[in-house]
């Protein structure tokens, strides 16, 4: 049934909608430019960085994900209160957005066994920041929306049953200094990838970057499935280097996109690292992104190296986990 994931996506848009909105607000209204950075680093730390704590607690309670689910949208909507101050809203906001995203990409983990599924789902968070951020679209419309998204929701999620085994994957044969290597590899892909993605691109169309970070997630995930793991890893490298070949707007944005071609691939495989926590793992992959944006501005990665270690890491993770696809296609 496609109807959750569908909802579950429209409803990724409104929530990181919310939170730009809100955050813009605040800054539009702000002439100091040291509280802003402050607030927005307070945000991104509990939108993130609790998702891995968070994810812990509903795998144990996985009966609770669609009260989580309204619980979120409660504490993003008492977010837009600007009377509460704007610590308060921030805080609102960050457990709001944390506890979405996990109950999010645990059910979507877990009820669904593709690549295709994960990219759709991460890719339209990226389009309501965005819109929220640069103010197209107002706090209020986002939050009605999302009341009524996250109702209809509820009304149609199915209970998830966490399983210890995949079909995809023999965990089983592997031991456990293997399943914990490849769970380090991955999460240091994704750690890259948070330094990778923000490129410092310059254009005057402001929703041109999210569109890009939400079209390299669904084609990643699109690509996956249709071409297999194996040959997608082959074409995010070439498609990296042919935009490191070059200089400009474009050669910036295949980069970009690229960057965000792997996050599908890195959370299916993270789930099936350990498919009995699918709410830790998309948690802890969410965690690893902080640093890339705490400290974007202070450790400068070369693009080279990014490109070159992703690849060799997202294939020998492969070459490890697929043992029951040889060509791992």
């Amino acid at each position: 049934m496609k109807l959750p994931l569908i909802l579950l996506t429209i409803l990724h848009l409104l929530v990181d909608g919310i939170c730009g909105a809100t955050l813009a607000h605040y800054a539009l209204n702000e002439p100091r430019l040291e509280p802003i950075v402050f607030y927005f680093l307070i945000y991104t730390v509990l939108a993130f960085g609790l998702q891995g704590p968070i994810g812990i607690c509903l795998d144990y309670y996985p009966n609770k994900l669609r009260l989580s689910l309204l619980l979120s949208v409660v504490l993003l909507v008492l977010g837009t209160i600007t009377t509460l101050g704007i610590l308060t809203q921030v805080i609102l906001i960050g457990l709001g957005n944390c506890l979405f995203h996990v109950v999010g990409g645990a059910y979507v983990l877990s009820k669904y066994d593709g690549y295709t599924e994960l990219g759709m789902f991460v890719a339209s968070g990226a389009i309501g920041l965005g819109l929220g951020l640069n103010s197209l679209v107002g706090v209020t419309p986002f939050a009605i929306v999302a009341i009524i998204c996250s109702i209809s929701t509820y009304l149609v999620m199915e209970r998830i049953v966490t399983s210890r085994s995949s079909k995809f994957i023999d965990t089983y044969s592997l031991d456990n200094t293997k399943i914990l290597g490849c769970v380090f590899l991955l999460l240091f892909c994704v750690l890259l990838r948070g330094f990778g993605s923000n490129g410092n691109i310059l254009t005057s169309n402001v929703m041109l970057l999210p569109c890009i970070f939400a079209l390299g997630k669904l084609l990643g995930g699109v690509l996956c499935d249709a071409l297999g793991y194996k040959y997608t890893t082959l074409v995010i490298f070439i498609l990296g280097f042919l935009g490191l070949q070059f200089q400009g707007l474009w050669a910036g944005l295949l980069f970009v996109l690229v960057c965000n071609m792997t996050m599908p691939l890195t959370l299916r495989l993270l789930h099936w690292c350990r498919v009995e926590n699918p709410g830790l793992m998309f948690g802890l992959a969410a965690s690893c992104l902080v640093p890339g944006v705490v400290w974007k501005n202070v450790i400068v990665l070369p693009p080279q190296l990014i490109l070159v270690v992703q690849f060799i890491f997202l294939a020998l993770v492969g070459f490890i986990l697929l043992t029951k696809e040889r060509n791992y296609a």
